[in-house]
């Protein structure tokens, strides 16, 4: 018998038409530990089915409460938005005009900041003429990490569009980046079309050297931690949240005419 039909069957409930409180639920349970464990017995897959089925709508209900929570403060936080530093110089994605800016730190190391990645490229090719997106380094995780930084930045002194291309397929190469180190950076730079030698020149600049210290100094100030972290509009983010919560979060401003 499977664990649903001995649990209707030992607390009768064919013979009303309502069903019985959490609380008599929990007086049967306790007298009558028995049923439970014969229920078990019964239908142990079942039973575990049952318990990872309510973990999961559990986790979903804790993270839709985090979500709709954050949206409030991110929200009234941009009432008195900090203010982020932005080179015109480095490869920025969006209009200048744009209602939203999102400022991204992140280590190209990171799985969070992969996700991210993919939600960051989601909103800039939805949101082309209301979101800007500007990249910044925060590489914490290996020495790997800061030398993808200064590829990416060399690269963006010679092309920028090159430079978020590096950006895009390091992100989605992370493996490669891991097993690989430098000499997969040196192949990704060949692979989007940038002079490797210039790149390997550029990288020792103070430029490169200068504007990853910076990011890093100006995370720091925000305190962000780990990655990846973010100011939209001037209100800090703290991890990679899903699409739908920086969807929500735009669409707040862009229907309220903030900027």
């Amino acid at each position: 018998m499977k664990l649903s039909a001995i649990l209707l069957a030992v607390l009768g409930l064919s013979m009303a038409a309502c069903s019985p409180s959490a609380t008599q639920l929990k007086k049967v349970m306790q007298e009558n530990p028995d049923i439970l464990h014969a229920a078990i017995k019964a239908d142990p897959k079942g039973f575990f089915d049952v318990i990872q089925e309510v973990q999961g709508k559990a986790r979903e209900q804790s993270m839709a409460d985090q979500m709709a929570g954050e949206l409030t403060r991110v929200l009234e936080e941009m009432k008195n938005p900090k203010v982020v530093a932005i080179d015109e110089e480095r490869a920025i994605v969006g209009p200048k005009d744009a209602k939203v800016t999102i400022v991204e730190w992140a280590d190209f190391n990171c799985g969070h900041c992969s996700t991210a990645a993919s939600t960051m490229e989601r909103i800039a090719e939805e949101y082309k003429d209301n979101v800007r997106i500007i990249y910044k380094h925060l590489p914490i995780l290996a020495k790997e990490s800061r030398t993808a930084a200064e590829y990416m930045e060399a690269i963006a002194m010679q092309d920028k569009a090159k430079a978020l291309k590096f950006h895009s397929e390091v992100f989605a190469e992370q493996k490669e980046l891991r097993s690989g180190g430098e000499k997969f950076l040196k192949e990704k730079v060949a692979s989007v079309g940038a002079d490797l030698k210039k790149v390997l020149k550029d990288i020792k600049s103070d430029v490169v050297k200068k504007r990853i210290d910076s990011d890093v100094a100006e995370a720091q100030k925000f305190e962000f931690n780990g990655t990846p972290g973010f100011m939209v509009n001037g209100a800090g983010v703290h991890g990679a949240y899903p699409y739908d919560f920086f969807k929500k979060v735009i669409d707040t401003v862009i229907g309220s005419g903030q900027k």
